[in-house]
């Protein structure tokens, strides 16, 4: 182009008239506000990737939760059932204490008691004494 040219067409893209908006002048400035922005995709792939490490702590957590919960569970079921065991081995007890006459004649001598015709030894602290 001729330098009448070149001078035209800089004056004529300068002046705007009022009812035409202005667009930008070179596609390098465009080019620098799109480098400047971070593209839609990578903040849609970092939300989902933080929603994604959320839900997996969660789940995480809950996952462990979860297990102490089942060992205690276990635990206690274990004790229970050693209870269970020991209950029934005093109820036992106690049945043969009320009705079986040897248990009952051996506890009593454990207490120092006996017939009425014997004599029953008290052990004491220096040496046995016979009982009346």
């Amino acid at each position: 182009m001729s330098k009448v040219a070149s001078i035209y067409w800089e004056n004529s893209n300068s002046v705007t008239s009022p009812g035409l908006k202005s667009r930008p002048r070179s596609r390098t400035r465009m080019k620098s506000n799109r480098e400047s922005t971070t593209p839609q995709w990578f903040v849609f792939a970092v939300v989902v990737f933080i929603t994604f490490m959320l839900c997996l702590t969660v789940n995480f957590r809950a996952f462990a939760e979860l297990n102490s919960e089942m060992e205690q569970h276990q635990k206690l079921n274990t004790e229970v059932e050693q209870l269970a065991n020991q209950n029934l081995s005093i109820q036992e007890d106690i049945h043969n204490l009320k009705s079986d006459p040897k248990v009952i004649e051996r506890e009593a001598r454990k207490l120092g008691m006996g017939r009425p015709d014997e004599k029953v030894f008290v052990p004491n602290e220096k040496n046995l004494v016979p009982a009346n």
